[in-house]
């Protein structure tokens, strides 16, 4: 993260070398200084979305944690100033700005949700049998945010055997190949690396469990990809997935990470063919009636092209 800060300050010269007429970045602080810095000098609108927790609260444990939550608290108002839109999430997190970085950011802000490519993630699962084996599936960078060393671990306390596959790359991917390489336990760990979204719906689409684990989120795609393809879902609390996720309806939900919480939604799950099966069809109509790609981009478009101070739009 701290290269691709500080790589970011060459953004001026391709702005003065390629005009372009409006900016976007995905955060306030990695990319969102230097494009504010950029939007103030050049005099070009600014759009800037707000994807995670951390920038309302500790979201990690350790130093860490605490020093990232501090930077990007001190950092991100001088991007809110600067920009005229700011993408939320999810009406929770809409409510988490204004109460966090003022009232007065609310013209700013539009709420745009997460969007899935149905086209893509278009497998629909019939059979909810389980397999012999339990197939279980999470998805996100290797690191101690996600929190896939901890799910490991709390897994193999269950008792139950399970093929665990873990999509993404990151710092502890060693510990998790040391962990995969661990012949005697219940619990067989299997890492992909990064996939695209064609190999992800493939892998996806055979498992019997979706299980985010980490430690915080702001509206993870994965866990909504996951309820796409009518794959039942076990996940934390969520502050910004509240109005998405509902327990029992469309998702069993713990409210921490934690062995003793996993055991039962587990144990709830793997009890009742006709759970999974409700589980996983209300997760999908969620999908199709609010996160499809088609009409998320139609919003995520009219908001940008509708943003230039100078009552300009782009065709």
């Amino acid at each position: 993260m701290g290269v691709f800060f500080f790589l970011s300050w060459v953004l001026p010269f391709f702005v003065w070398r390629y005009k372009p007429t409006h900016l976007l970045v995905q955060s306030p602080v990695m990319g969102g200084l230097s494009a504010a810095f950029c939007s103030r000098i050049f005099k070009i609108p600014l759009f800037v979305e707000v994807h995670g927790a951390y920038y309302f609260e500790v979201s990690r444990p350790g130093i860490k944690g605490r020093l990232e939550h501090f930077l990007y608290r001190i950092l991100s108002p001088y991007a809110f100033r600067q920009c005229v839109r700011i993408r939320s999430l999810s009406s929770d997190m809409t409510d988490k700005i204004k109460k966090v970085y003022g009232d007065h950011l609310e013209n700013k802000i539009v709420t745009i949700p997460v969007r899935v490519d149905t086209s893509i993630f278009d497998i629909k699962k019939e059979n909810y049998k389980l397999h012999s084996s339990l197939k279980i599936m999470m998805v996100g960078a290797l690191s101690e945010r996600k929190n896939q060393v901890q799910l490991v671990h709390d897994l193999k306390s269950t008792g139950l055997n399970i093929e665990l596959t873990l999509a993404g790359d990151g710092p502890l991917r060693s510990s998790l190949e040391l962990m995969a390489n661990e012949a005697s336990s219940n619990v067989r760990v299997r890492l992909t690396g990064q996939v695209n979204h064609q190999q992800l719906c493939e892998v996806l689409s055979g498992q019997d469990c979706y299980i985010h684990y980490s430690h915080s989120e702001g509206t993870p795609r994965a866990i909504l990809e996951a309820m796409a393809l009518n794959i039942p879902v076990i996940t934390v609390d969520y502050p910004y997935m509240r109005g998405i996720i509902e327990d029992g309806r469309n998702a069993l939900i713990m409210s921490r990470p934690e062995p003793d919480q996993l055991a039962r939604a587990l144990s709830t799950l793997v009890e009742s063919e006709e759970l999974r099966k409700n589980l996983a069809e209300n997760g999908r109509k969620l999908i199709e009636s609010r996160f499809d790609s088609k009409k998320v981009f139609a919003i995520y478009r009219d908001s940008i092209l509708n943003m230039s101070p100078l009552g300009e739009k782009l065709s």
